[in-house]
């Protein structure tokens, strides 16, 4: 319940999540510190609108490196590119799959071709994401 809260809405006081899971604030700031001396709770993130700041295009790519690519190689490609958001190493036919902010397809292209140049990509798919679906939202039916 108490992470369910956290995730909906971090900045919460003591009072305000202890009134929504039924303890006191004392109560509730204990087992929060507790959450995070357990290494459950690990951060507090802010949600950007990347739109307002210009990185409107959002896209995830899955790539696949040369086999003489060393991965570190490429990851620190992938530290020096601030478009990538997330980064996850997979198993399967592919090796990474990205998610990007960009202002533009023309940015979106330029970062492709330059991982291609340089950074030992093979190949690369790109998917340009629509819209975000709210989980949290209401629910259907």
């Amino acid at each position: 319940m108490i992470i369910g809260e956290l995730r909906a809405d971090a900045r919460l006081s003591w009072r305000e999540l202890g009134e929504r899971i039924g303890l006191g604030p004392t109560a509730t700031a204990d087992r929060v510190r507790r959450l995070e001396n357990m290494g459950v709770l690990r951060a507090y993130h802010a949600e950007v609108d990347l739109s307002a700041l210009g990185m409107g295009l959002r896209a995830i790519t899955e790539l696949r490196l040369n086999p003489e690519t060393p991965y570190e190689h490429f990851e620190s490609i992938l530290r020096d590119t601030p478009e990538v958001q997330t980064a996850y190493h997979v198993t399967g036919s592919l090796d990474y799959v990205l998610i990007l902010a960009c202002p533009d397809v023309a940015a979106l292209d330029r970062i492709v071709s330059t991982w291609r140049r340089d950074g030992g990509v093979l190949e690369s798919s790109t998917r340009i994401l629509l819209r975000e679906v709210d989980l949290a939202g209401p629910a259907a039916g």
